[in-house]
C-alpha cells in the first residue's frame, strides 16, 4: 500500500503538537523534581527512591517492545494507533496524579512499595499512550523534509508541555500550604491536562488510509510472527540502532541535568528554590526560539550533522558548568543560553530521523513495523531517564547528602559532577554514532523508491 499525501494541514499539525503538551508536561515534572520531592518533602533514601523507580523500568523492559508488537497487530474501527489515545487518555491522568501522592510517616519498606507500584502504574499507562502517539507521526507523511516540519510543530507542544512541568511545578508547590499539599494538587493538574491533550488528539487526528500493514488474515506469515522475530528483524535495521545508541546516550546525558539542577541551583550555587522557575524558563525559552532555527538548519543540512552541531553547543556549555560557584547567577543564564540553543537540536531532529529509519525497515522486510520500532525507542529512552535517576540518587547517597542543609564539599562536588561534566561526556560519546548514520536525502528517496513508496 502506498503511503500518505506528502503535504499536511495546519490544523493537523497543531491538533498532533496538542498531544504532546500534555505528555511533555508529565516528564518534564518528573525530569526535574520528583527526585527532590522524594527525598526533600517525601523524606525518602535517596538510595530507597532510586531503587524503587528502578523496579518500574525492569518491566518497561518487557512492555515498551510488547506494546509496540501489540500495536502492529491492532485492528479497531478507530485504528491502530488511536484507539490506545482513546482509551487511555482518562486513566494516564489518574496514574500520573498518583505518584505525587506519597503519604506520609511511612517506613523504607513501606515507601519503597508505593513508589515503586505508583510509578509503575504510570509508566504503563505512559507507554501504552505515548507509544502510539508517536508511531502515529511516522504514518502520516514520507516526505523527508514534511516530517521535519510536522516534528517542529510537535517539538513546540512539547516545549509549551516541559516549560509547563518544570517552571509551573515549583511556583504551584511554593503557592500552596504546604509543599506536599502543594505537589499533590500540581500532580493532578498535570494529570488533567494530560488526559485531556490526548483526547484532542484523538478527536482531531486521524490515521491516514494509506498505511501500509499487511493485512491482518490467518494466511499472513506476519499474524503468527512471534514478538521475538519481530524484534530480531527490527534490529537488524542499522541506521535505526545507530540513531537509537546515539539519542539514549543523549537522553542519559540531558536526564542527568535535569535531575541534577535543582540540587545545583539550591546547593552549589547557594540560591533558593524560587530560582528555579527563572533558570528553567530562561533554558526552555532559548530552546523554543531555536527550534525553528533548527529547523532551517535541517532543511539545508543533513539531518545528522544538525545533531552533532546542537550536541556540540550543549556539551560546551554543560562543561562550563563545572567553574560555577555560589552567587554566580549571571554566569549560570550564560550558560544556559549556550545549552538551550544545542539542546534545541535534541528536540526536534532524532524525531524526525526515526520515520526515516522505519523507511529503511519497511524496504529490507516488505512490511511497516512502525509500533514495534517506536518500542525499542522509547523503552532506550525510558530506561536512559531512570538511569540517570538512579545515578543521581546514587550519587547523592555515596557523598553524603543530607537534605535541607548546607552540604559537604564531598556532595556538592558530586552535584557539579551530575550536573556538567557527565552529561557532556555523554553527548560527546554520541558523536561517532551520528557521523557514522547513513540515511541522506538522497539516500532516502532511494529507500522510497525501492518500497515503492511515491
Amino acid at each position: 500500500m502506498t503511503g500518505p499525501a506528502t503535504r499536511l494541514t495546519l490544523g493537523t499539525k497543531l491538533s498532533y503538537a496538542t498531544g504532546n503538551v500534555g505528555l511533555q508536561m508529565l516528564i518534564a515534572a518528573m525530569n526535574f523534581m520528583l527526585m527532590i520531592f522524594y527525598t526533600d518533602v517525601a523524606l525518602v533514601a535517596p538510595a530507597v527512591a532510586g531503587a524503587a523507580l528502578l523496579v518500574g523500568k525492569v518491566w518497561d523492559t518487557v512492555n515498551d517492545p510488547l506494546f509496540g508488537w501489540v500495536t502492529d497487530r491492532t485492528r479497531s474501527r478507530h485504528g491502530r494507533h488511536r484507539v490506545y489515545l482513546i482509551y487511555g487518555a482518562l486513566p494516564l491522568g489518574v496514574a500520573a496524579a498518583a505518584v505525587w501522592m506519597v503519604p506520609p510517616g511511612l517506613s523504607p519498606w513501606a515507601a519503597f512499595l508505593w513508589i515503586a507500584l505508583t510509578y509503575t502504574v504510570f509508566d504503563t499507562l505512559m507507554t501504552l499512550v505515548q507509544l502510539p502517539y508517536q508511531a502515529m507521526a511516522a504514518n502520516m507523511t514520507r516526505d523527508y523534509d514534511e516530517r521535519t516540519s510536522l516534528t517542529a510543530y510537535a517539538s513546540m507542544g512539547a516545549l509549551l508541555g516541559f516549560f509547563a512541568g518544570s517552571v509551573f511545578m515549583p511556583m504551584l508547590v511554593r503557592a500552596a500550604p504546604d509543599a506536599r499539599t502543594g505537589y499533590a494538587l500540581a500532580g493532578s493538574c498535570f494529570g488533567l491536562v494530560a488526559g485531556v491533550a490526548m483526547a484532542v488528539v484523538a478527536w482531531r487526528v486521524r490515521e491516514p488510509a494509506g498505511d501500509p500493514v499487511r493485512p491482518a488474515d490467518a494466511d499472513s506469515p506476519a499474524m503468527w510472527e512471534s514478538v521475538r522475530e519481530t524484534l530480531r528483524t527490527t534490529l537488524h535495521n542499522r541506521p535505526f540502532l545507530m540513531l537509537m545508541s546515539a539519542a539514549t546516550l543523549v537522553r542519559l546525558g540531558l536526564t542527568l541535568v535535569q535531575a541534577s539542577l535543582a540540587y545545583f541551583v539550591i546547593y552549589q550555587l547557594q540560591g533558593d528554590k524560587g530560582d528555579l522557575p527563572r533558570f528553567m524558563g530562561t533554558l526552555l525559552g532559548v530552546v523554543g526560539l531555536s527550534l525553528f532555527v533548527w529547523k532551517r538548519v535541517v532543511d539545508r543540512w543533513e539531518k545528522n550533522l544538525a545533531y552533532i552541531l546542537g550536541l556540540v553547543f550543549c556539551a560546551a556549555g554543560l562543561v562550563a558548568l563545572y567553574w560555577v560557584g555560589p552567587g554566580d547567577q549571571r554566569l549560570v543564564t550564560a550558560i544556559l543560553v549556550v545549552v538551550g540553543i544545542g539542546m534545541g537540536s535534541h528536540w526536534i531532529v532524532p524525531f524526525a530521523m526515526v520515520p526515516d529509519t522505519i523507511d529503511h525497515g519497511h524496504m529490507q522486510t516488505g512490511e511497516r513495523k512502525t509500533g514495534m520500532y517506536y518500542g525499542l525507542y522509547g523503552l532506550m529512552d525510558k530506561l536512559a531517564r531512570t538511569l540517570a535517576t538512579v545515578l543521581v540518587a546514587g550519587m547523592l547517597d555515596l557523598t553524603g547528602y543530607v537534605p535541607n542543609v548546607a552540604q559537604s564539599a564531598t556532595a556538592l562536588q558530586g552535584i557539579t559532577l551530575m550536573t556538567g561534566i557527565l552529561p557532556a561526556v555523554c553527548l560527546v560519546l554520541a558523536i561517532p554514532l551520528l557521523v557514522a548514520y547513513p540515511i541522506t536525502r538522497s539516500r532516502h528517496a532511494e529507500i522510497l523508491r525501492h518500497s515503492g513508496t511515491p
